[in-house]
Formats: C-alpha cells, structure tokens, sequence
C-alpha cells in the first residue's frame, strides 16, 4: 500500500525526519478552529488577593514540612540522636499547626480577584482564590450568574458581597475594597 521505504544512508533516514514536522503543520494548518478566543475586559479587581493567597498557601507549606519532619524526628528518635519526646512534639506542632492554618484560611475561599467581562456582555470570567492558594479562572455565562438583587440581603453585605451561581458555587466579592474598573459594565452583571 506505501511501499517499501528503501534508505540509503542514516542521512536519508534523518533528512526523512526532519520533514515530519513540515507534513503535520500542514495538516493542522487545514483544520480550522471555528470559535474564536472570547476577548475579555477587567470590570474589577482586588489587589489585596495576592495576600490572601499567600497565606493560604502557608498551610501546604507547613503539610510538606510536617510530612518531612514528623517521620525524621520519629526516626532519630529511634536513633537516639534526639530526646525521648521528640516525635510527640512534632505531631503535636504537625498537626495543630495545620488545623489552626486550614481554619484559618477557611473564610478566604473562593475570594474573588479579577472579574472579566466579554466584549460582548455574554461571558463573566471569574478569577478566585483556592482553599490551598491557587488561582482559579472560571468562565460562566452571564445568565448562570445570579444578581445580587436577587439574593436574600445580609449582615456582611457592608463588608462583602456574596455573588452565586446557579449551579451553587458562592464567592465572596470585597466590592468596598477593590477597584471598580469600569462601574457600568459591573452594575450590569451585580444587578
């Protein structure tokens, strides 16, 4: 069916592989991508997030460096290179120490960073804050995005306001503290 490939030489062989690349490019040249990337414009953001996460990273930090401390003071205890309680102590400060951070840091979840609006006013992209500290980007459309009026007011609704999904997701949105970018843009989505 292709034949027979015949090389002469390793030169053959190697001229034959560099036009590899060459025949996929224009094979994925042919295909096209029918949607287009959504271009997105900043509506508003909170400059304090990268504190936040900050901190919340703090307790992965402190898992990775119990996982490595408490199983080596357990063996120098064994050892004895190391007092009697050693091994104790480290548990004792392991754990606490990541309960108290994991509680802390709780109240800080999905605190909203960036908020995004399409050109188009049809896609809200949402960038938040993780439980361990990470970034997460999420892209909705604006009709799963409940607006604020809708909800049921709050106590905290002075010090932040609390946007939800239809699917249930809550953020939590420091409006007081942050800068509004472009305040039309975000009244049409809050509201």
């Amino acid at each position: 069916m292709f034949g027979r490939l015949n090389f002469r030489s390793t030169r053959d062989f190697t001229m034959s592989l560099t036009r590899l690349p060459c025949l996929f490019r224009k094979f994925s040249s042919t295909v096209k991508n029918e949607s287009e990337p959504i271009k997105f414009d900043p509506v508003f953001s909170f400059p304090f997030v990268k504190y936040i996460a900050l901190i919340s990273r703090l307790k992965v930090y402190h898992l990775y460096g119990s996982c490595i401390v408490i199983p080596s003071s357990g063996l120098m205890e064994l050892l004895n290179f190391a007092s009697e309680n050693t091994f104790f102590i480290a548990s004792y400060i392991g754990i606490t120490g990541g309960a108290v951070l994991s509680l802390c840091t709780l109240p800080f979840k999905n605190v909203i960073g960036q908020l995004y609006l399409s050109e188009d006013n049809k896609f809200v992209k949402i960038s938040s804050v993780g439980f361990s500290g990470k970034r997460i980007d999420r892209i909705v459309d604006v009709n799963d995005w409940i607006p604020i009026l809708d909800l049921k007011p709050r106590t905290m609704d002075a010090i932040y306001l609390r946007p939800e999904l239809t699917d249930g997701t809550k953020y939590k949105l420091f409006v007081k503290f942050g800068i509004v970018r472009d305040s039309k843009r975000i009244g049409q989505i809050l509201e």
